[in-house]
């Protein structure tokens, strides 16, 4: 019994979605968000959230090695979903993370969870990826490489990737 930990509490899950559909303020503001797509429900999807309903925060624990590792994070084919922007049906695919650190590491729990609240957030496939790749770019500070991947499923003969990515430039001598 109790509160969960802080943690728990941050996540933005199922439930916590399912409650805010009959809240009128969410209801509005999920309306509005699908009225900036030009888009008016056909009653045959829920709801969706805007991208800034997704958790905000990633955990992370000190870098302190010289050693210049690559850590790599790939989800399951279908593991990581957001629904379309103009239908509310569900987009998914792959992420695939790959970094460098600098002075941060990203704690693996956590980032599965930032992973998981974007399953009710409506937006367009290119605009998520721009978003998983600013977010974990403020998380990990300095990264000496990022690179962010989505690979979606083929709808309509159609395979779909994007790739967003920066490295550190290198110090003169």
């Amino acid at each position: 019994a109790g509160k969960p930990p802080v943690r728990d509490r941050e996540r933005y899950d199922a439930d916590t979605v399912m409650r805010d559909v009959t809240d009128s303020r969410q209801k509005e503001r999920r309306m509005a968000h699908m009225a900036r797509y030009g888009i008016e429900p056909e009653g045959r999807v829920a709801l969706f959230l805007p991208p800034d309903a997704r958790q905000q925060d990633i955990h992370r624990m000190p870098y302190t090695h010289a050693a210049r590792q690559v850590v790599t994070y790939t989800t399951e084919p279908g593991e990581f979903t957001a629904l379309c922007p103009f239908s509310g049906l569900p987009d998914s695919g792959t992420v695939r993370i790959e970094y460098v650190p600098g002075s941060w590491l990203l704690e693996l729990k956590s980032l599965k969870y930032y992973l998981m609240s974007w399953r009710h957030i409506g937006a367009a496939q290119e605009d998520i990826t721009a978003l998983l790749f600013e977010d974990l770019m403020r998380h990990l500070g300095d990264p000496h490489r990022l690179v962010v991947t989505t690979d979606y499923t083929v709808n309509f003969q159609i395979t779909r990737s994007y790739n967003y990515q920066v490295s550190a430039t290198s110090e003169s001598k």
